[in-house]
């Protein structure tokens, strides 16, 4: 009996004990669930931060707080003098960049991420056309809770294939191998909506360009598997068509899956073989084009690689063009390259005159069905 007691009495101290540690009550807290950051004059940022406050009736409502300093850090500081409850960042989903800061670079910027224990790598990262700030304290319609918004937006085109997946663990690793470059989609505001635009392209820290959105697939075709997607094409008619009066074939194409091979076939050029293996559904064609017919599907397939084909080069010409190698290039070249030691100076130095033979094989699976 008096060691159970014993025992009743211990666990007793030891919850007392814990409820006194530190807590972090809702009511007392603010909660930062998105952050924007924007190059400021004198070489200082501007961050613009969304945070949720809740009531002691737990009604919560978001308050956009702006500051500008020397540093990240120093943003934050301000920030906290203009609350009266302690901000908290493990919440936080997103990060914003405006593009100029991102083209005058980010690698303080990233640093200082990975550095905050509070900061999950799993949150997103997004680059804005102009200013975060602008886009962050505008008003939206239906919109209560921007930062829940723009995750919303990113989370939602990233599992479905129509963005570049790009949280925190992504970039800081493409970010830190001497090989590989990071790429980051692009929101912008076009009237009571935000949408995503392009996708940015980086050498290390610094934003060098952009792809459209139209290009994504592109992307993502060269850069591995694919799993899903759609894609409108304009085909030359190179006789699929028995109408005279049309130039072009309109095609719909969806349930895209592919994959990549890469081959390096050269490794003094350096040049490297790309070929894409391509599986998908006719969803829709122009009636003129009889798709009962093996031969017309023949025709059709091969007319959607040499499309494909152009399309994919074109974005891997631009990358060479501004020094990004988002794609592998340089880690397939170092696998390949026996006793190599090849550092990221070399690499850029043969990467501005690497070819790229691109290859496309495309199979339609199944056709005649609409939707």
């Amino acid at each position: 009996m008096k060691q159970f007691k014993f025992i009743v009495v211990l666990l007793l101290s030891i919850s007392l004990v814990i409820g006194c540690a530190d807590q972090k009550i809702l009511e007392r807290i603010g909660i930062v669930t998105l952050i924007g950051y924007d190059f400021a004059e004198e070489d200082k940022i501007t961050a613009t931060a969304a945070i949720r406050q809740v009531n002691p009736d737990y009604q919560s409502t978001v308050e956009i707080h702006s500051e500008t300093e020397s540093t990240s850090k120093g943003t934050r500081l301000k920030i906290n003098l203009e609350t009266s409850k302690k901000i908290m960042a493990g919440q936080m989903r997103v990060v914003l960049f405006g593009e100029e800061l991102a083209k005058e670079g980010l690698d303080e910027m990233i640093h200082t991420l990975i550095m905050n224990s509070e900061v999950s790598n799993g949150i997103y990262i997004a680059i804005v056309e102009e200013e975060a700030k602008s886009l962050i304290e505008s008003e939206y319609k239906t919109v209560t809770d921007i930062g829940q918004h723009i995750y919303g937006i990113i989370e939602h085109n990233t599992q479905q294939q129509q963005a570049i997946s790009s949280t925190l663990h992504e970039v800081v690793r493409d970010y830190y191998n001497p090989l590989r470059d990071p790429i980051i989609p692009i929101l912008k505001k076009n009237g009571d909506n935000i949408e995503i635009t392009g996708t940015a392209l980086f050498h290390k820290g610094t934003m060098v360009g952009k792809y459209s959105a139209d290009d994504t697939l592109y992307i993502m075709m060269a850069r591995g598997k694919f799993r899903f997607g759609n894609l409108e094409l304009e085909l030359p008619k190179d006789g699929l068509s028995t109408k005279d009066d049309l130039d072009v074939i309109p095609v719909s194409i969806d349930s895209i899956r592919s994959v990549r091979h890469m081959k390096l076939v050269d490794s003094n050029t350096p040049e490297f073989d790309l070929k894409i293996v391509v599986q998908c559904r006719l969803l829709e064609i122009h009636s003129s084009v009889s798709t009962a017919d093996r031969k017309v599907i023949e025709k059709l397939e091969k007319s959607i690689n040499k499309k494909l084909e152009s399309e994919i080069s074109r974005i891997i010409d631009k990358s060479i063009e501004l020094h990004a190698d988002h794609f592998g290039f340089g880690e397939k070249y170092r696998a390949e390259t026996r006793n190599s030691k090849l550092t990221e100076e070399e690499w850029h130095e043969k990467f501005k005159d690497l070819k790229v033979n691109v290859k496309v094989q495309t199979t339609i699976v199944r056709d005649g069905v609409f939707e």
